[in-house]
């Protein structure tokens, strides 16, 4: 079992009114005979054997996740929001061509898992003497032929990104003698990968005098997984399917969302075991639980000082997450 809480940054400290929480917030509650206890800090498992999360909703119900015997704790553990970060490349081109003929620029996706492989091939001719960069130039020729906009553009605008036509993995700028290619990150509105290419070329070898040379400026990275698409995807792949939703009453029905993919998440990881008889061990007695806070803000550290005191006084030895 797998499940994500979600918070908006909302404390918990003000409490449930008719029994339920303030939307958005997330609270740490210990078994009690009174019902929802709420920790306050310093209440360890010598005060609550156990505890269970609850979020608050726009909806005016209460998200809950199943009771934790802090006996059966065997992970805590966290991740600071670290943005993703899209591949980026740069084609330096040198010399202007002492023979005249063609050269050939390819992008190739290298995502994995394709059966075929999307490029982007672009290619011109060139003449003897022509310049690297400049009107007519190489650099501004591969930038018309890559985008599709039109020399006009491009030499009025260097600098600016443009699409590059026929390959949705990466965007082009140039300046001076250089174009830079970068690729795309992961936005599950865009329906957007986090993309990963090569870059081949024909004719730029310096065999007619122009040479092109090929450097990595940034490696695609999709970070710590606290960027709102991804926790919009996770969100929707523990619902059911990031492609629809159904039940067994009315179709489809669409659960609601609560990840924001505009925010930037930090995310706790609480795993435990459950130890109800008839569970087949190391398949349906392990139990995972995320929980995504807006980085930083008084209902993240409120939530952590409940939770952190009482993790740490089980018998697992856990650190405190502090992020």
């Amino acid at each position: 079992m797998r499940q994500l809480l979600i918070s908006d940054g909302t404390t918990a400290a003000g409490g449930y009114t008719n029994n339920v929480l303030a939307a958005g917030a997330i609270d740490v509650v210990g078994l009690s005979s009174n019902g929802f206890t709420s920790l306050v800090t310093g209440d360890d498992i010598a005060d609550y054997p156990a505890i269970r999360l609850v979020q608050g909703t726009v909806q005016g119900v209460n998200i809950v996740s199943p009771w934790i015997d802090g006996l059966s704790v065997t992970r805590w553990t966290g991740q600071s929001f670290d943005a993703q970060q899209a591949q980026s490349s740069t084609l330096t081109f040198a010399t202007p061509p002492i023979a005249a003929g063609q050269v050939t620029v390819k992008l190739i996706s290298a995502n994995g898992g394709q059966a075929q492989f999307p490029r982007k091939s672009v290619t011109i001719d060139v003449s003897v003497g022509q310049a690297v960069a400049g009107p007519g130039g190489i650099v501004q020729n591969l930038m018309v032929a890559l985008t599709g906009q039109t020399p006009a553009v491009i030499a009025a605008n260097p600098g600016t990104d443009y699409a590059i036509v026929g390959a949705d993995f990466a965007v082009a700028q140039y300046a001076g003698s250089v174009i830079t290619v970068t690729g795309t990150i992961f936005n599950i509105g865009a329906g957007t990968s986090l993309s990963s290419f090569r870059t081949a070329s024909e004719g730029l070898d310096g065999s007619n005098g122009t040479t092109l040379v090929v450097a990595a400026a940034a490696t695609p990275d999709l970070g710590n997984g606290g960027d709102g698409n991804l926790i919009a995807e996770l969100e929707a792949s523990l619902q059911g399917s990031g492609r629809g939703y159904y039940d067994r009453v009315q179709l489809p029905v669409v659960p609601p969302s609560y990840a924001d993919v505009t925010a930037s998440y930090d995310l706790y990881k609480l795993s435990f075991n459950n130890g109800a008889e008839g569970n087949i061990k190391g398949v349906d007695n392990y139990r995972e639980i995320f929980v995504a806070y807006p980085a930083g803000g008084a209902g993240q550290a409120y939530f952590e000082g409940q939770i952190n005191p009482w993790i740490t006084s089980t018998p697992g030895t856990f650190a405190a997450v502090n992020l």
